[in-house]
Order: C-alpha cells, then structure tokens, then sequence
C-alpha cells in the first residue's frame, strides 16, 4: 500500500501511525490483562454493546438500504457498512457528521465549529454534490445548492438506531445525486423507546446540551415517543490558538407515532422542528470606491436558520416477500446566510412494491415525485437571474433480485428513470452479481452508471467572487480587476461510469474481514472556463468565467474492514482507506484550481483503530485512533495531515444511570482540516476538548 500517510509539515513519517497502533495495541492488552486478572467476571451493561456480538452475529446484522429491503451484510452486493447505536453512544461523539468518521471510505473534515465537508469516495467541500443522504427515507440534499446542512441535522443520537453507509453509486434505487453513496440514518421505532430518558452534560468545546424524551405506550399495538433538544456550543481556533467568530446553538424538538393497524399494516408519523443561530466570519471581495481603498474585508456575522418536516408512511405485508408502502413528506428549511439568503421547500411523494415471481426471483419496482420551491435573496456577492424556482422531478426504478444458484449465486438488475426541470432526463442501469463461495466467504461485483443531476444555481449564478488591484502581480490591467463566476444555462449533467469487486470473509470465529475495490470513470465535471472580459463604468475589468462541463477524470481505491474478538468482552476494529483522483480539463478550460481540488480534497490515505472493552464493576472503556493524510490542494492551499486520538469511559454505578467522560483530539491542541472551497469563510482549527455526560434513562 506504499507510504501510509504523509504529514510533512509537522516532520512526522508514517511509522507515527504504526507507533501509536501499537501504543493503542498495547495499552488495550494491558487493559486487558488487568481485567482478566480480577477474580469477577466482567459484567456486561445493560445496554447491549458492540462487546456483545460475536463475529458472525455482526455479519448479520439486518440492513435496508442495498435493496430497499431486509437482507444481511453478508448477502448484500454491495460496499456498506453500519454505524449502529452502540457505536455511537461509544465513540463519544456529539454529532451526525463525527460519528460518520467510523465508516471506512467516508471523509469527514471540519471547516470551523458549525459547518463539514463530507462525501465518499471523492470530491469533498461544504457543498459536497456527489452524496445522497436520508433520514428515516426523507432525503437531506439540497439539489439547488448542491450539497447537505449537516448543522441542521442534529436529531438526538440517542434516537438513531442505526446508519447504513453504501459507498459506491445508489442512484438505481435512491435517484441522482446517489453518486459516490449513500448514507440513510434510520431512527429506532417509538415501541423502542417507551420510558424517560434525559441526558445531559458539559464541557471546553460543548458549553452545555440537555436531551429529554418521553415515550409512551397506546395500547398493545401503537407507541409515540416525544423529545425536545437544546445544544450550545463554543468557537474554535485560528492557527495562533486565537478564539475565533463560530460559536452556535441550537434547539430541536420532534415526535415519532408507530402504530400496528392490522395484522398486515403499520403506520407511521413523525416529525421535526429545529431553531438556531450561527456565527459566521466572511472575506467579502469589491472594487472599492473613494475614500475606501480596500478590496477585501472581513465581515463577521451571525446568521439564523431554522425550519421543520413531518413524514407520513404506510406499510402493508402481503406475504413474507410481497409488500406495498407509501410514503409522503414535506420539509421546510431557512437560512439567513450573509452571501445568500434563502427559503427552501420540498413535497415528496413516494410508492414502492415488492414481489415474489416463484421462488427464484425478487423483484421492487416504485414511483415517486417531487416538488421543490427555491427562493433566494440577491446581495452584492451572490445573486441570480431568477430569484424564485419550482422544480419538479419524476422518477421511475425497478430492482430485480434472479437466484441464478440458490445460496450460492445472485444477479441483480435495475435501473432508475428520472426527469427533473433543470436536467432534463436521466437513467441509472445498475447490475451486481453475489457468489457463496462458502458460508464464510463471499464475492461480489458490480457495474454502474449515474449522474449528478445540474441544478438551477449552476444555470443562473452570479458570483463576485474576487477583486484584485490594478497593476499588481495578478492583474495586468491598469484599472482594478474583479473576476465573477457565472452560470451557464447549457450545463449538463455530470456522468460516472463505475466498476467495483468486493470479497467477505470470517476465517475465524472470531476475525473477519471486509475488502472493496473500485474504478470510477467521470465525464462532464464541473469547472470554470475564462470568458472574454469587458470594462465597467466604474471604472474596471470585468473577468467572467463561465460554470462549464470541461473535465473528465478517473478515480481508484480500495477499502479494508477488519473485525477482530479475541476476547468475549474485548473488540478491536481497524479500517483503512486508499483512493487516487486523476483529472484532465477538456475543451478551453485552464480552471487548475477546480481540478486540483477535485484531485486533492480527500486523504489519500486514511486509517482508523477502535478498541472497546469491559474492564469489570460496570465500567467500560472505548479508545479510537485516527490518521488522516494530508490534502494537497484546496483552492491552492496545502492541509497537513493528522493524527488523533479520542476516548470514552463510562460508568454505570445503577442500572438506569451511566456517567461518561470523553476527550475528543488529544494528540494537539488544535490542527485544521479544510478549508472553504466555494463561499468565502474564514476556517478554523478543530482543537483538543473534553466533555462530560450523564444519562438517566429508565
């Protein structure tokens, strides 16, 4: 695998990562030992944990988002892995996006203490557009920015029974935009959570968050459960260690009903309304005008967002294999963002029918459409030619499962049918062969094609996106130079072609492993190419450049899971990631900023070292090592890669109470991770913190 990681700026080879496994190693067998060494047996929580499940137990773990039905990991045809509730609640993570960090394959990157860039296998930014993510079968993309809030996904973690993270395209179930993956974030059912819980807690970076839900039950065959949630939390640093302008809070409340109509039908209603405020700080570019001499300033603000959805979904079983569901949500989001403010609706129908054709065929097929209502507001930075969109979008997709051997071998065809206002029409054929070669050692390959549908922000933008003085280094022309970004109303789509084979194997009862390999093939990605420039009356240049399809590339990579038990109350998990991104422009783009950030957003390399283990009297202790490679090129910039180390104890000294301690980056003080690719803010570094939580849950 060659050099493992590359963190030159801090003078740090490779070996760092092997010296610190083995410390982590090391420090878990001590552990280990001394727990052994005490006459009483470990007890196990109450809570079932990842300690709990033996290596095959977590080969079956049930997942839904391969084929939109129930199968196991081992029968799915697929690269996906699950974040579960145990994960989470060990990991000591406060949000969605961190505890996306446990996925292999997956890169998660602070720009500053309210905002992430996450996306898989590729083409990261704040606006990643290459990811699909839902909750609960409600999709959380924004198609005309491009991209997901993760700020505003702060659904208590309590409440998340599990994530399913697909890396590889999804688009022939879940439509475009399902580029690169998918991620659906699944909430436990009400008759899961009937009780009192509240949880609570403090520290340097969380200055305070409270979580109370109540869950009832109404009668033998219905539950609903109701939360409120209420976080605050503080900025982080600059490169000096000097407190910077993104502290933020929140609040959020929600309720899920689960009911069991009949002995064929269930329903369910749920819903969520969220309120915050969040401080920004912004470089906004102008020509300035007499007496100001400035082309740049910073610009501190605090912006409000705010916004609700309710989803309605009704299921009916008609055999073990044959079921219909219709599901209908609306979602609401506002953003009172400096550069561009917006209100953002969604209405979204779905319908979906599985089948049994005799007893070697599995087929689901569906229909959905979607209505979304835009509405911009134009500033100096930003603004567009149309202000307000409606955009419809259709979709058709059918997925047939063909027992070719009966549990031995699979094939799977399907494909999505789409139509969308700005890009007019599009389709995603996908097709996937599973082979047993044995009970413990599976085969799987695939073949895809998708897009990432155009959006109406790259046919009508208009961006001022720089101003430079006359005469300088960067501007030949005696009068002072601002360059704008513009839409262009013939951007097409974006294409990939991708090819992926992966193995699964258990070669022990208490060791397996995970292997997926992939080749992507993009055509038509997103770039800028120079338009001819002109003089404004103020005076001064203008140099356009038009948003165009002028680049096409390739990406490789492999990605390794490796569970290991070597002792009833002891797991070690490792996982590791390697992909490679080569772009070339076509046509008259020379935009070498966009194909090196397309090139060198992600780590090349990343690695990560989880060891979770019962030290006996209740007490259990989680430790998780992180190496991230350095990022070559952002707008420019170099981001120097990291290593970290995080740790969760926790304590339940009675049954309904556990007490925890987490330290979140313990290796440094603070150290940056990316910075902004597209909207001018000002980044910041992620630095060392410490909290403390109590949850009473009876």
């Amino acid at each position: 695998m060659g050099q493992l990681l590359s963190i030159p700026s801090k003078k740090r080879s490779h070996r760092i990562i092997y010296c610190l496994a083995t410390a982590l190693f090391t420090v878990t067998v001590g552990f280990s030992y001394t727990a052994s060494a005490t006459p009483e047996k470990p007890v196990l929580l109450a809570m079932a944990d990842l300690t709990s499940y033996n290596i095959e137990e977590l080969m079956d773990i049930t997942v839904t988002s391969v084929s939109k039905k129930s199968q196991k990991i081992a029968d799915a045809a697929a690269a996906i892995y699950v974040i579960t509730q145990d994960d989470i609640r060990r990991s000591g993570v406060t949000s969605i996006a961190e505890a996306l960090r446990m996925a292999p394959g997956v890169q998660v990157a602070r720009l500053d203490s309210n905002k992430w860039a996450v996306t898989t296998r590729g083409f990261n930014g704040r606006f990643a557009n290459k990811l699909l993510v839902l909750m609960d079968g409600r999709s959380l993309y924004t198609p005309y920015f491009q991209g997901i809030y993760w700020e505003v996904q702060d659904t208590p973690l309590e409440d998340i029974d599990r994530i399913e993270v697909i890396r590889g395209p999804g688009a022939a179930l879940w439509g475009a935009n399902a580029v690169n993956g998918v991620i659906n974030i699944i909430t436990r059912s009400a008759e899961k959570t009937v009780g009192t819980l509240v949880s609570t807690g403090a520290g340097s970076y969380e200055k305070s968050f409270i979580t109370a839900r109540q869950g009832f039950s109404l009668g033998e065959n219905s539950a609903i459960r109701l939360y409120v949630k209420s976080t605050e939390r503080d900025n982080f640093k600059d490169a000096g260690g000097n407190s910077t302008n993104d502290q933020w809070r929140s609040a959020q409340s929600g309720f899920r009903l689960d009911s069991k109509l009949t002995d064929r039908d269930t329903f369910t209603l749920q819903g969520d309304y969220f309120d915050g405020n969040i401080n920004e700080t912004y470089t906004l570019y102008h020509i300035p005008t007499f007496p100001d001499t400035e082309y740049s300033r910073l610009v501190q603000s605090g912006g409000k967002m705010s916004g609700g959805n309710v989803i309605s979904r009704w299921q009916r079983t008609l055999s073990d294999k044959d079921s219909l569901s219709l599901q209908i949500y609306y979602d609401h989001l506002e953003r009172s963002m400096l550069v561009s403010p917006q209100r953002i609706n969604n209405i979204d129908l779905d319908f979906q029918h599985r089948l049994s054709l005799g007893s070697y065929q599995d087929l689901i097929w569906g229909a959905g459409y979607r209505f979304g209502q835009y509405k911009v507001l134009n500033t100096p930075t930003i603004y567009y030619d149309e202000q307000r969109v409606n955009n419809n979008l259709y979709s058709l997709f059918f997925h047939d499962e063909i027992k070719l051997l009966p549990e031995k071998l699979s094939l799977v065809l399907g494909s999505r049918f789409e139509h969308s206002d700005p890009s007019g029409f599009d389709v995603s054929p996908n097709g996937r062969l599973l082979w047993n070669v044995t009970p413990h050692d599976s085969i799987w390959m695939a073949a895809s094609r998708t897009a990432r549908s155009s959006t109406r922000t790259e046919k009508n933008i208009n961006y001022n996106y720089r101003a430079i003085p006359a005469s300088s280094g960067l501007n030949p022309f005696p009068v002072p130079l601002r360059l704008e970004i513009v839409g262009n109303p013939d951007f097409k789509s974006e294409e990939l072609i991708a090819y992926e084979v992966g193995y699964r194997t258990e070669p022990l009862s208490h060791l397996s492993f995970d292997i997926a390999t992939y080749y992507n093939t993009y055509k038509k990605l997103r770039v800028i190419t120079p338009g001819a420039p002109y003089l404004e009356p103020t005076p001064n240049i203008v140099q356009p450049y038009l948003i165009s399809n002028d680049m096409h590339g390739h990406a490789v990579g492999v990605e390794v899971v490796a569970n290991w038990k070597p002792l009833d109350w002891w797991h070690l998990q490792t996982a590791y990631s390697y992909q490679k991104l080569t772009m070339y422009l076509d046509g008259k783009s020379s935009d070498m900023i966009n194909k090196g950030n397309a090139e060198s957003d992600v780590p090349q390399n990343q690695l990560s070292v989880r060891s979770g283990f019962e030290l006996g009297k209740q007490v259990t202790l989680d430790l998780w090592l992180r190496g991230v490679d350095h990022l070559a090129s952002i707008d420019g910039e170099k981001i120097p890669g990291y290593v970290e180390l995080d740790l969760h104890i926790a304590w339940k000294p009675m049954k309904d109470l556990e007490v925890a301690l987490v330290g979140q980056n313990l290796l440094d003080k603070h150290h940056p991770e990316f910075v902004p690719e597209y909207v001018n803010t000002v980044p910041t570094e992620t630095p060392r913190s410490f909290y403390g939580k109590i949850t009473w849950q009876y």
